[in-house]
């Protein structure tokens, strides 16, 4: 009998379990910024994904395409792999 207890204990716990992990699967993703409180257009970083306003970025213009930066390690790293 108290091996009974036990799986039907184990069991409902699964389930618990289970159904907290379901339900934070479910979420929608943050929405990226579009822009700054300042009305500035945010922009994204193609080599680490941040989000940064386009008069703080760091520019690259390649094969006449231009390209903003987080920072001149993203940029570097960036230029490097292409």
């Amino acid at each position: 009998m108290r091996f009974l207890q036990f799986l039907l204990l184990f069991w409902v716990f699964y389930a618990l379990v289970k159904l907290l992990r379901g339900s934070t699967k479910r979420r929608s993703p943050k929405p990226e910024p579009e822009k700054t409180e300042a009305g500035e257009e945010m922009i994204q970083d193609p080599q680490c994904g941040t989000y940064v306003p386009r008069s703080l970025a760091v520019e690259l213009v390649t094969d006449g395409r231009t390209y903003h930066f987080c920072s001149e390690k993203c940029r570097d790293a960036f230029r490097d792999s292409h």
